[in-house]
């Protein structure tokens, strides 16, 4: 196990150091309460020991800062110390440790200590992983499998602020799936089902690892390409419109109609971005569907031919 100690007297520090190697564990020294502080900050720990009076920042004050920062991973916090008053524990306590030791304290209780905080430490990291994985299906759209309205809104604000603070550009792609009606009508919604989650899955396979692809409603997605501009932008929409288009469905021939809009000086808000989306996939299919529009692009024609 990881475990930082906070402690100012050297003695003290090198005794507990080598009697926690010993016991098999890497250990990172802090020299005052301040600086296991940052450490914390900059790298985390999952289990300090730290001295109760300390220069700078003690125990205590150090219990506070953790707890108050509420960070994902859990910190387990002993407090070593030679106080042994019941309303000495209590502030400690109230501050956020978990256990008190005696200082200098005794290796065997040391151990069983130890022991107790790892089988606690072991089920925070389990109730972490367990509502990182309640978050992620909160953010995914259950039937394509491809995030949710919801979270493209979060990560459509998220980066959107990144292109204007990086002056890079980025682009959103809007998707409707042609005649979709039609298709739910003649084959069934099973099989509209079957070609929404198709479609998602196609896209997820087709665009970077860190685009964003979403159901944005119904038969229609949306895309976010994080510095991408216009050109490139146009490349990758046809790309995911041949994608499904030469893709083998069950029942029939499936296409799409795509609209783009990309940031530039008239776009202020991530809104306008959105409806410059949806405005060129309107034009997309008032065109004659299964092609490509650019906002900005002058043209409306014939499936785009893009290299």
């Amino acid at each position: 196990m990881k475990i930082l100690i906070a402690e100012d007297q050297a003695m003290a520090a090198i005794f507990l150091r080598r009697t926690l190697e010993k016991m098999g564990h890497q250990v990172t020294v802090a020299q005052d309460g301040e600086e296991a502080w940052h450490f914390v900050q900059e790298e985390g720990a999952s289990l300090l020991i730290s001295d109760w009076m300390m220069p700078r920042l003690d125990g205590p004050e150090l219990c506070r800062r953790i707890r108050l920062a509420q960070a994902e991973q859990y910190t387990y916090i002993i407090l070593l110390t030679s106080l042994d008053r019941r309303d000495d524990k209590l502030t400690g306590l109230r501050a956020g440790a978990d256990d008190f030791l005696t200082k200098p304290p005794d290796p065997d209780e040391l151990a069983l200590r130890l022991e107790i905080a790892e089988r606690i430490l072991a089920v925070h990291e389990q109730l972490a992983r367990q509502n990182a994985r309640l978050r992620e299906l909160v953010a995914v759209d259950e039937l394509t499998g491809v995030k949710n309205r919801r979270r493209f809104r979060e990560d459509l604000e998220l980066l959107f602020a990144q292109s204007e603070r990086l002056e890079s550009p980025l682009s959103l792609i809007m998707l409707d799936i042609d005649r979709f009606k039609e298709y739910n009508d003649a084959f069934g919604h099973p099989a509209g089902d079957e070609v929404l989650h198709g479609v998602g899955q196609l896209l997820r396979m087709a665009v970077r690892g860190h685009d964003v692809v979403a159901r944005y409603g119904g038969e229609e997605f949306v895309v976010l390409l994080p510095g991408t501009d216009q050109d490139e932008s146009l490349r990758v929409a046809e790309r995911l419109r041949k994608a499904i288009e030469n893709q083998i469905w069950t029942h029939r021939a499936v296409t799409a109609s795509l609209g783009i809009a990309t940031t530039g000086d008239l776009i202020s808000t991530s809104a306008m971005l959105v409806d410059r989306a949806d405005r060129a996939l309107y034009r997309s299919k008032q065109a004659g569907r299964n092609r490509v529009i650019h906002y900005d692009h002058s043209e409306i024609g014939a499936p785009a031919r893009l290299a």
